[in-house]
Protein backbone atom coordinates (compact mmCIF):
# COMPACT_ATOMS: atom_id res chain seq x y z
CA UNK A 1 0.00 0.00 0.00
CA UNK A 2 1.29 3.47 -0.92
CA UNK A 3 2.23 5.40 2.28
CA UNK A 4 1.44 8.69 0.50
CA UNK A 5 -2.25 7.75 0.19
CA UNK A 6 -4.18 8.63 3.34
CA UNK A 7 -7.52 7.21 4.35
CA UNK A 8 -10.76 9.15 4.27
CA UNK A 9 -10.86 9.27 8.06
CA UNK A 10 -7.30 10.62 8.19
CA UNK A 11 -8.28 13.37 5.71
CA UNK A 12 -11.27 14.33 7.85
CA UNK A 13 -9.17 14.45 11.02
CA UNK A 14 -6.44 16.48 9.25
CA UNK A 15 -8.97 19.09 8.05
CA UNK A 16 -10.52 19.20 11.53
CA UNK A 17 -7.10 19.87 13.02
CA UNK A 18 -6.34 22.59 10.45
CA UNK A 19 -9.65 24.24 11.38
CA UNK A 20 -8.90 24.11 15.10
CA UNK A 21 -11.51 21.46 15.91
CA UNK A 22 -11.01 18.73 18.51
CA UNK A 23 -9.67 15.66 16.73
CA UNK A 24 -10.77 13.20 19.42
CA UNK A 25 -13.36 11.64 17.09
CA UNK A 26 -13.60 8.83 14.62
CA UNK A 27 -15.74 8.68 11.50
CA UNK A 28 -18.67 6.44 12.28
CA UNK A 29 -20.39 6.90 8.93
CA UNK A 30 -20.02 8.88 5.73
CA UNK A 31 -23.40 10.52 5.19
CA UNK A 32 -22.68 12.17 1.84
CA UNK A 33 -19.71 13.18 -0.29
CA UNK A 34 -19.92 15.53 -3.26
CA UNK A 35 -17.40 17.58 -5.19
CA UNK A 36 -18.09 20.63 -3.00
CA UNK A 37 -18.89 19.29 0.46
CA UNK A 38 -19.09 16.20 2.60
CA UNK A 39 -21.07 15.20 5.66
CA UNK A 40 -19.83 12.73 8.25
CA UNK A 41 -21.28 11.25 11.40
CA UNK A 42 -18.56 11.38 14.04
CA UNK A 43 -18.39 9.59 17.34
CA UNK A 44 -16.18 10.78 20.17
CA UNK A 45 -13.30 8.63 21.37
CA UNK A 46 -13.95 10.13 24.83
CA UNK A 47 -16.52 7.91 26.54
CA UNK A 48 -17.68 10.75 28.80
CA UNK A 49 -19.18 12.53 25.77
CA UNK A 50 -22.56 11.23 24.78
CA UNK A 51 -24.09 11.47 21.35
CA UNK A 52 -22.66 11.70 17.89
CA UNK A 53 -21.84 14.86 15.94
CA UNK A 54 -22.45 15.74 12.29
CA UNK A 55 -19.44 17.32 10.59
CA UNK A 56 -19.98 19.51 7.52
CA UNK A 57 -16.78 19.76 5.49
CA UNK A 58 -16.53 22.13 2.54
CA UNK A 59 -13.88 21.56 -0.12
CA UNK A 60 -14.55 24.29 -2.64
CA UNK A 61 -12.26 24.77 -5.66
CA UNK A 62 -9.24 27.04 -5.08
CA UNK A 63 -9.98 27.30 -1.33
CA UNK A 64 -8.68 25.54 1.74
CA UNK A 65 -11.08 22.94 3.11
CA UNK A 66 -13.15 23.98 6.11
CA UNK A 67 -14.95 21.90 8.69
CA UNK A 68 -17.83 22.77 11.03
CA UNK A 69 -19.93 20.80 13.46
CA UNK A 70 -23.60 21.26 12.66
CA UNK A 71 -25.80 22.38 15.54
CA UNK A 72 -28.04 19.33 15.66
CA UNK A 73 -28.48 16.47 18.08
CA UNK A 74 -28.36 13.03 16.58
CA UNK A 75 -31.13 11.12 18.30
CA UNK A 76 -30.98 7.35 18.20
CA UNK A 77 -34.80 7.13 18.03
CA UNK A 78 -35.11 9.33 14.92
CA UNK A 79 -36.18 7.76 11.67
CA UNK A 80 -33.89 8.08 8.68
CA UNK A 81 -36.23 10.62 7.06
CA UNK A 82 -36.34 12.75 10.23
CA UNK A 83 -32.57 12.55 10.53
CA UNK A 84 -31.96 13.56 6.88
CA UNK A 85 -34.46 16.44 7.22
CA UNK A 86 -32.65 17.76 10.32
CA UNK A 87 -29.28 17.53 8.59
CA UNK A 88 -30.56 19.24 5.43
CA UNK A 89 -32.04 22.10 7.48
CA UNK A 90 -28.80 22.50 9.46
CA UNK A 91 -26.72 22.59 6.25
CA UNK A 92 -29.07 25.15 4.68
CA UNK A 93 -28.87 27.30 7.83
CA UNK A 94 -25.07 27.07 7.90
CA UNK A 95 -24.70 27.96 4.22
CA UNK A 96 -27.18 30.87 4.46
CA UNK A 97 -25.19 32.41 7.33
CA UNK A 98 -21.95 32.56 5.35
CA UNK A 99 -20.93 35.99 4.02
Amino acid sequence: MDPNIISGEDKVLRVMSECGLDGDYHVKKTIMETGLYSLYLLSSNDRSRVGDQVLFMEHLPAQRPSAHFLAIEVKKASTTNEWIKEIREAVEKHVSQKP
